[in-house]
């Protein structure tokens, strides 16, 4: 319990005034629901004896009935905070774990998956929920209130056959600690089990084209069906042992209600006590009823929200891969990007994917990258985004290390056209709009003209207002290119990153994407990673890569004035494309 309280103080913190007014409220509820109870033992008693008066029965009826009426506004005003903190933990939870996921670089998502991530801020954080409204409820019903209640039958009516009676109470506690070990184990096999199905629904979502073009569909089903089976299994493991709480908590219950009945009789016989307080004390200990379930259900949702935040504070806990500086400075633009024997390897893989990666571009400069596929073209342009640590101040930008810079400032800089295709379920122009970084910079017309995108927008439906779907199923590949090239130019960037941007559209759109882009963007910098050579044969300076290494260099005249792997590349791929003109006309 001490440690479930040191994961929540954060919470019981932020909701401390919320929580004061509600438990305030609840041991009020408590008096007002009390109260009529024991007078219902006095006015039986008084009846009996024929001592009451009818004005003294009205006042005392209209007693019961003031303290039940209040009761009920009270009780609506404290659930009302109470439950309110299941949605403000909700709200806050979720707010931290996504602030958490946007901070992040590849590295955590390399060791986290998507579905764990879904799953942690959603029914992780829905235990949480149930902690810190109906949970909080049950810990105050399963001591406060029993409490309360056992001081007025122990004070108001008999001691001694208040101890007789609670006697096979202390079972359900330890009964309780021994399940509830157990059931933290299930809940956590659980989470994990609906972690790995989830993963293998959002998978097939985002490839069901693909699965149906390899009629794949009866396979998967197959395997989802497994996944279904094993987190059905799991959560009935855990269904198991929730029926156990309150059947056990009705049998201890029952125990107490036959020890009452014995020794209540006993003691009317003896004249020590009347009929009536044995009614009222009967009435006490049916009361006491919920609070051993309420004990049960507290023990349940608190196994299940430790082992939550235990699974939610490892990510909010996770240290960053990339941290700024606390000396870090703004990058204020127009610098050189000069690369310093640049070696890197990703995260648990012990071969490098760049080795002595040594250049300089001025600003203004246009660099090329090609290569085969896997050669460190894409690793090279992701050091400039700092996805991942620089050692050994390598990676210059303006003369200064760029790990000198805020990671923000460097990041306003670049437009970055990745190599997968990135569009969100929005508009096309608001996925556009996405790039522009503040006011004042080209419009929206201006950025789809100059990403040869404006012959596309009379096919489309809605034009720029086309629902661009998820990851923007309802464009070809050619327009998804397009019109992430128009978010990066938007904002108009000092530095402009094309990785593999264009091998989705035709020879004849990438000349005219190009030459625009020249024209332009004179005087920024601009790095374009491509496996077409075309791309790149107006670039300053070209970087020919392989296994991560820098194989030959030179402007494109430069490299094809002697045989090697990119004038070989070159002639062949212009062949190729005078043979498709060929074969089209």
């Amino acid at each position: 319990m001490k440690n479930l309280y040191e994961k929540m103080k954060w919470f019981l913190h932020l909701y401390r005034r919320e929580y004061a007014l509600s438990v305030s409220l609840i041991l009020v509820n408590y008096v007002t629901s009390l109260i009529p109870l024991r007078l219902v033992g006095h006015i039986s008693d008084r009846i009996v004896a024929k001592s009451i008066t009818l004005n003294e029965l009205i006042w005392l009826f209209v007693l019961m009935i003031v303290l039940t009426v209040g009761g009920y506004v009270v009780g609506y005003i404290w659930q009302v905070y109470l439950f309110k903190a299941a949605d403000v933990i909700g709200y806050e939870a979720r707010r931290r774990l996504v602030a958490k996921y946007l901070a992040q670089a590849p590295p955590f998502f390399q060791r986290h998956s998507t579905g764990s991530l879904m799953g942690k801020a959603t029914n992780d954080v829905s235990a949480l929920e149930a902690l810190a409204g109906f949970g909080v409820m049950s810990l105050v019903d399963s001591t406060i209130y029993p409490i309360t209640l056992l001081v007025i039958m122990a004070t108001s009516i008999s001691w001694q056959l208040t101890l007789f009676s609670i006697v096979p109470l202390p079972l359900l506690i330890v009964f309780s600690t021994k399940v509830g070990a157990v059931y933290n184990r299930k809940w956590d096999e659980a989470q994990q089990a609906f972690d790995k199905m989830n993963d293998r629904v959002l998978e097939n979502v985002a490839g069901v084209r693909v699965l149906r073009a390899y009629v794949q569909e009866e396979a998967e089903e197959k395997t989802f069906s497994n996944s279904a089976e094993t987190l059905y299994e799991k959560n009935m493991d855990v269904a198991k042992l929730e029926a156990l709480f309150p059947a056990i908590s009705r049998v201890i219950p029952a125990l107490s209600y036959v020890i009452a009945v014995l020794i209540g009789a006993l003691y009317i016989s003896r004249g020590q006590m009347t009929s009536g307080q044995l009614v009222s004390f009967i009435i006490y200990l049916n009361m006491l009823t919920w609070p051993m379930l309420a004990l049960g259900e507290f023990i349940n949702v608190a196994e299940q929200g430790a082992s939550s935040m235990e699974r939610i504070d490892e990510l909010l806990h996770y240290k960053e891969d990339i941290v700024d500086k606390k000396e870090a400075i703004a990058y204020e633009g127009g610098g050189d990007i000069t690369f310093q024997k640049v070696s890197f390897s990703y995260p648990d893989i012990k071969e490098k994917a760049l080795a002595e990666i040594d250049f300089h571009l001025k600003h203004g400069q246009t660099l090329g990258l090609v290569g085969p596929i896997g050669s460190g073209k894409t690793t090279i342009l992701k050091q400039l985004l700092r996805f991942y640590p620089i050692k050994d101040a390598s990676v210059l930008l303006g003369g200064r290390p760029i790990e000198d810079y805020d990671v923000d400032s460097v990041r306003k800089a670049i437009g970055y056209v990745p190599q997968q295709h990135v569009l969100f379920s929005r508009s096309i122009e608001d996925n556009i709009l996405m790039g522009k970084q503040e006011e004042g910079a080209m419009t929206v017309e201006e950025a789809v003209t100059l990403a040869d995108f404006a012959k596309d927008i009379p096919q489309l439906p809605a034009a720029l207002d086309t629902l661009a779907g998820e990851k923007g199923i309802a464009l070809s590949g050619g327009q998804k290119q397009r019109i992430q090239i128009a978010r990066a130019l938007i904002g108009e960037p000092e530095i402009l990153i094309l990785d593999d941007s264009l091998s989705a559209v035709d020879a004849e759109t990438q000349e005219a994407l190009l030459a625009g882009l020249r024209k332009t963007r004179a005087g920024k910098t601009t790095l374009i990673a491509a496996h077409r050579l075309s791309a790149v044969m107006h670039a300053d300076l070209i970087l020919v890569l392989d296994e991560g290494r820098i194989t030959d260099r030179g402007t494109h005249q430069e490299l094809m004035a002697y045989d090697n792997w990119y004038k070989e590349q070159f002639v062949r791929q212009q062949l190729e494309q005078q043979e498709d003109i060929a074969y089209v006309s």
